[in-house]
């Protein structure tokens, strides 16, 4: 038996099955390389800029840019409604000051534990609000918010400082001169961001990222797909809680200090604004964010009123035309830009344009193509497809409100130009009949189209009861969201 004909082992097979789903899911394509460049280049700045405002203000851009990625996990990828993230972000930074100032610990050993307490605090406050949906979420998370600064507020003891907050936080340089001290903290916090937005970029392209998204778009699909919702959230929670403890922790150390008021409606506002703006449920979407609405509140900051009207102003030019955000509006532009740069290609087109509509599998279209030399049906469907495809419609009013419709109108002209190309089913091979369904099968399978049984004999724990709860439809905000539409 030669090599070619030998049966592939089972290790083997589940070794190339794990390497396809990992090129399908995008794992290898975490952009390392580029990110230390740009990381290497931006690391330049106090070299290039030799003024304190500039280096402060690049790190204070970094530090929004940290604080709005823990809070884009729940908000945009999750489709969680948290508002009580600048409460986690707050525990983290009082959490390490009062280390530092009441036990002496050591700065770095404080940032640790503000990280685990930002985590610890995110749990807690995600365990109540995880049956709701909508704004019944919305509402808790925002009243967890408003109860630990009003207590922060009404401490008369002087431990957390009252409304006054914290001062007198050890920085993590206090042993350098203030010049390095600062370039240190920008560096510092410059390669955490990085180090923030790659494992976020890998988090959201592996399974248990995939699982996130599915459940923010269909709980009941991902639910009867056997995606535990408690599990995904509380897990993601917990994650976005510890970048935000990181972010407080390293806000309370380079300020010195921190108060109530930074858990505010001001700044929950700004941080809106800033995930938004940059696009909602993206990676880079916080980055971009930050830094525009960061320097567009510096360059407006002696006229209060006409910042917060440019920033309103922004917000709903943004939601109105490019929901994405700016790095969906930067992405769109790359795609039609590397579009017209290989519009003269034409070898790869017909097939995109089909596995598109759906008419030849994302695996086969090449083999289908030379292997029948677009002589038999299908290939010529396949090339059939993209003479209607691209097509648009003009000369509407608004195209930009109708602009899902041209392009669904397009893929269901092209469905129907192609099909008459494909021959009728006598020239197909007959399809064999389904092989008959044991009894056993039948009582098990709960007789056809029923609800699946409930299986008994188990312990039904906390983090389980969403299975045989999901297919109840239970009403008033609960997991499937029907209360809240």
């Amino acid at each position: 038996m030669s090599a070619a004909t030998q049966p592939v082992k089972p290790t083997e097979r589940a070794t190339a099955g794990r390497a396809a789903l990992a090129r399908q899911l995008a794992w290898g394509k975490t952009p390392v390389l580029p990110t230390v460049v740009v990381v290497a280049l931006v690391a330049l700045v106090p070299f290039v800029w030799q003024n304190d405002y500039i280096i402060s203000l690049f790190t204070l851009i970094l530090l929004f840019s940290i604080m709005t990625q823990s809070w884009n996990i729940t908000i945009g990828m999750c489709g969680i409604w948290n508002f009580g993230q600048l409460a986690i972000i707050a525990i983290g930074g009082y959490t390490m000051g009062l280390l530092t100032i009441e036990l002496g610990l050591n700065p770095w050993l404080a940032m640790l534990v503000g990280i685990v307490a930002g985590g610890v605090a995110a749990v807690v406050m995600v365990l109540p609000s995880i049956r709701l949906r909508g704004i019944y979420a919305s509402m808790l998370t925002f009243a967890f918010a408003e109860v630990v600064r009003l207590l922060i507020i009404a401490d008369s003891s002087g431990f957390t400082g009252g409304p006054f907050g914290l001062s007198g936080v050890k920085g993590l340089f206090d042993g350098l001169s203030p010049i390095w001290a600062l370039r240190s903290y920008f560096w510092l916090t410059l390669v955490l961001c990085a180090a923030v937005m790659l494992f976020v970029h890998r988090m959201m392209n592996s399974p248990f990222g995939m699982g996130l998204v599915s459940l923010r778009e269909s709980i009941r699909f991902s639910i009867g797909m056997g995606i535990n919702r408690r599990v995904q959230f509380i897990m993601a929670t917990l994650i976005s809680g510890l970048i935000a403890g990181l972010g407080g922790a390293l806000y309370a150390s380079f300020y010195h200090g921190i108060t109530p008021s930074f858990m505010g409606l001001g700044p929950m506002g700004l941080m809106v604004i800033m995930v938004v703006v940059g696009g909602l449920g993206t990676v880079r979407g916080p980055i971009i964010g930050a830094l525009v609405v960061t320097i567009l509140s510096e360059l407006l900051r002696d006229t209060v009123m006409w910042r917060l009207v440019v920033q309103g102003a922004l917000l709903l030019i943004i939601l109105a035309f490019w929901p994405a955000g700016i790095d969906g509006l930067l992405s769109r532009l790359w795609v039609r830009a590397r579009g017209w740069m290989n519009a003269d290609g034409g070898a790869t087109e017909p097939v995109v344009a089909a596995v598109g509509a759906g008419e030849v599998p994302a695996t086969g279209e090449a083999q289908v193509l030379t292997a029948a030399g677009a002589e038999t049906p299908v290939a010529a469907a396949v090339a059939a497809v993209p003479a209607a495809g691209p097509a648009k419609k003009h000369g509407r009013f608004m195209t930009w409100l109708n602009a899902d419709q041209p392009q669904a109108g397009a893929q269901k002209e092209a469905r129907k130009e192609a099909a008459p190309a494909v021959k009728p089913a006598d020239t197909a091979a007959p399809v064999p009949p389904p092989p008959p369904v044991a009894p056993q099968a039948e009582e098990a399978g709960g007789g056809g189209g029923s609800k699946p049984q409930k299986k008994q004999g188990r312990f039904m724990t906390w983090l389980n009861a969403d299975q045989p709860q999901a297919q109840k439809g239970k009403q008033g905000g609960g997991e499937d969201g029907d209360a809240s539409g």
